[in-house]
């Protein structure tokens, strides 16, 4: 028999396939907790949940707090449910984009110290195709990342009523950063970014807004999106901003007590809303910190 084939399935630390699989070390042990207050941490605002009933959660064993980042940048609408019952994937597509909404929101808001301007970019030709609009806008932005690394922005895609693409964009960019932007004469005197020449531009100040920002959000994000996003991203997101993070509580222990008051320590309550469950039905209580 070849020397090769008799050897033992040896590890990176020198140890053998069967020790390996042996080795406890090597599993990743999880467990179910309960909780009943979900909250969100956005900076300095906070968003908590809490619920009437206890839920379980499977977290990691030797993790008395479960924290998890919201992966928004690869957030898309729910493809996976197929059925033939159109007001079903109505509803579907309904809870996607209100969950689109309510994520961007956060995110925004866990960045609010960072907007400087509203950016709005046309299409001059009538490109109705999202994926080759989003080819220029990454060109765009790409140009504009060779001058500024540290470019920060979100950037939603709408359709305008003649079918074409344009997109709305929060940015780190100062209003009067001659860099990349400027002032043209036209009859409406706005103000206008460079390096976008596929159409018409708009640069508004927000002049860190956050009321003015949400709105901003909440305009270009609402129940009646477009379908023809449908699959895909309602809204891009540079890499570098801070994100919000979830926190699953059981206010019955002690630890998790602390960490909650901790959280709202010295904070108010700026909204406070009771509703329904989306999927089901179970009465919950919202509250907003800042």
């Amino acid at each position: 028999m070849n020397d090769k084939e008799s050897a033992p399935c040896v590890g990176p630390t020198g140890a053998t396939l069967g020790s390996c699989l042996l080795d406890s070390s090597l599993i990743v042990t999880t467990t179910t907790e309960l909780y009943n207050i979900k909250l969100v941490n956005c900076g300095d605002y906070t968003q908590v949940y809490y619920i009437n009933e206890k839920k379980s959660k499977k977290v990691k064993k030797d993790k008395e707090i479960n924290i998890k980042k919201i992966n928004t940048d690869n957030l898309r609408n729910n493809t996976n449910t197929i059925t033939t019952n159109n007001i079903e994937t109505k509803n579907i597509d309904f809870k996607n984009i209100m969950r689109s909404k309510l994520e961007c929101q956060r995110l925004a808001k866990a960045n609010a110290s960072e907007w400087s301007t509203f950016i709005t970019l046309t299409i001059a030709e009538n490109i109705t195709d999202i994926n080759r609009a989003n080819k220029k806008l990454r060109y765009f932005i790409d140009k504009i990342k060779r001058i500024y690394k540290n470019l920060k922005y979100i950037c939603i895609p709408e359709f305008q009523k003649r079918g074409a693409v344009h997109y709305h964009m929060l940015t780190n960019i100062k209003i009067d950063d001659t860099r990349f932007i400027y002032k043209q004469e036209d009859k409406e005197n706005f103000k206008h970014i460079k390096y976008w020449n596929e159409g018409f531009t708009k640069v508004d100040n927000l002049e860190k807004d956050i009321k003015k920002i949400i709105g901003y959000i909440s305009k270009y994000m609402t129940k009646d999106a477009d379908n023809r996003l449908f699959n895909h991203h309602r809204y891009f997101y540079s890499r570098n901003l801070e994100q919000p993070k979830v926190s699953y509580l059981n206010l019955d222990i002690p630890k998790h007590l602390e960490f909650y008051n901790k959280i709202i320590n010295n904070k108010s309550i700026i909204y406070n809303n009771t509703y329904k469950n989306f999927y089901n039905d179970d009465l919950i209580e919202f509250k907003e910190f800042l």
